[in-house]
């Protein structure tokens, strides 16, 4: 699967939905170009920052992470933050969330394994799906993300 048709068609859906998207080209050590789209998290207007990237990852697959940013910066609660997380992954049906803490940024990353046999255009379908899929689970959580940091 040609990776660049695949990142066009996915593209073409995120703004079909009405999200901002933005392609960055990749430069080393990165493997690739990032595809960024702002996914609407509350009623309130707040939005994550989500990027794709796919990597080869077997002969038969490339893998694709799903990073979000939640919190750019985490407040003054970043260790209540950390110890709910722990119980938000045990409930959280699609990929994991965590803390980078050399930017003190609090994230949700999923990854996956995608078939190089299947067209770009169906791949592209099915990365959307699951993106919605992945927001409902941010939605779930972004809000206690927020007042547990501090940045409320």
């Amino acid at each position: 699967m040609d990776i660049n048709t695949f990142f066009t068609e996915l593209e073409k859906l995120l703004k079909q939905a009405g999200l901002q998207t933005a392609v960055i080209e990749g430069k080393e050590p990165q493997i690739g170009n990032t595809l960024r789209a702002l996914l609407p998290v509350s009623d309130d207007g707040d939005f994550v920052l989500t990027e794709f990237l796919a990597a080869p990852y077997t002969e038969d697959a490339n893998i694709l992470q799903i990073y979000s940013t939640l919190l750019p910066e985490i407040g003054p609660g970043y260790e209540a933050l950390k110890e709910m997380t722990l119980d938000w992954n045990l409930t959280c049906p699609l990929g994991a969330f965590g803390v980078y803490r050399e930017g003190r940024q609090y994230y949700h990353k999923y990854n996956y394994p995608m078939p190089l046999d299947v067209p770009p255009d169906e791949m592209a379908l099915e990365i959307f799906y699951l993106v919605n899929l992945i927001r409902d689970a941010v939605m779930q959580v972004y809000p206690d993300a927020v007042r547990l940091s501090g940045n409320s």
